[in-house]
């Protein structure tokens, strides 16, 4: 689908998100490189600004800004980068975003970037405003992965804020020399059963047992 189209109606009738545009991150420097229409989405003409992160949080909305700083930092050891933000733009709107990517080589040895698109969607949010409504917009247009899941068992089971957990996921998947994701799989097939004392099954999973 190309930049700044608006694909409508769907099973539901609700509005699809909009893809704005795409985005290149280069996480050696912390500088975006942006489409046309995501300077637009934040308010600002073309190549008006640098993008950097810094400037990226600046227009989070602050009660997600942490969520936000958290992705970022995970995105050179989980693959895939996703966030579901509030921007607040430089002509004072507030809108609603995912950013979804993955990561790639980078420019710097050794470093990775991350490639992706920004998807508007404060209009689907708007059309079906009640809590569990947007609790699922969010949780469709993040694309959560096995690696989310992941993490929400573990916060589930170990009592854990979500950092936390992946944290705990990331630390075990390298003392075991297990790529996250592997890790993230056999966490999720724990979750899955009901044969097994799930806390016993996870405590042998990351230690680099399976269960």
């Amino acid at each position: 689908m190309p930049a700044d189209t608006i694909a409508t109606g769907g099973p539901s009738g609700l509005r699809s998100p909009r893809l704005v545009g795409s985005f290149r991150l280069d996480l050696a420097t912390d500088l975006w490189s942006w489409s046309d229409a995501i300077y637009r989405l934040h308010g600002f003409a073309p190549r008006e600004v640098v993008p950097t992160t810094d400037l990226v949080l600046a227009h989070t909305h602050p009660a997600d800004r942490d969520d936000l700083r958290f992705a970022l930092d995970a995105a050179p050891v989980a693959d895939e980068f996703s966030s579901v933000h509030r921007v607040l733009t430089a002509d004072a709107r507030e809108l609603t975003v995912a950013v979804v990517g993955s990561a790639r080589p980078g420019t710097a040895p050794g470093l990775l970037d991350v490639e992706g698109y920004f998807l508007d969607l404060t209009t689907a949010v708007t059309e079906r405003a009640s809590q569990w409504a947007t609790a699922q917009i969010r949780a469709a247009a993040a694309n959560r992965g096995v690696i989310e899941q992941a993490k929400g068992v573990l916060a589930v089971v170990y009592d854990l804020q979500i950092d936390r957990a992946f944290e705990l996921m990331r630390n075990a998947s390298n003392d075991v020399n297990v790529a996250v994701r592997t890790m993230a799989r056999q966490v999720v097939a724990v979750a899955h059963r009901r044969d097994v004392d799930r806390r016993a099954a996870l405590d042998r999973v990351l230690r680099g047992g399976r269960d």
